[in-house]
């Protein structure tokens, strides 16, 4: 698997959403994962600690650490920035994001507000072994 990834709601429109987002902006230097994928659950159940999930916040996911929300956005930005000055990144594959219409109120001006400051007041770093 190539590092970094990012870890993201995708059963949610505005998640997916910043997800396409977050890969265009680093060009696709990224593996992109959904929390409810087959992938996703696995790489979860390697990093995580036993009864934790991690739905509660997107991850940014390096070799040694596993960033959420906060922590995870500033991690990405960090990564962002190189990506702007180091061309010789390694070839990630093409991010495929398939979406499944979500039943929540993800879509509303009320529902992405949430999410939005979600990714910013919850933060957890997990090292991972």
């Amino acid at each position: 698997m190539l590092y970094p990834i990012v870890i993201y709601d995708n059963l949610c429109t505005s998640c997916t959403s910043y997800a396409k987002f977050t890969n265009r902006l680093v060009g696709g230097k990224i593996t992109m994962i959904g929390h409810y994928t087959i992938q996703g659950k696995k790489l979860k159940e390697s990093i995580f600690p036993k009864d934790y999930e991690g739905l509660d916040m997107s991850w940014f996911v390096t070799e040694k650490r596993a960033y959420g929300g906060r922590e995870g956005l500033k991690q990405l930005i960090k990564y962002w920035i190189t990506t702007l000055f180091n061309k010789n990144h390694k070839e990630f594959p093409k991010n495929n994001f398939l979406f499944n219409e979500c039943s929540t109120d993800c879509r509303t001006v009320k529902g992405v507000m949430i999410r939005s400051c979600s990714i910013l007041t919850n933060s957890k770093i997990i090292e991972i072994n």
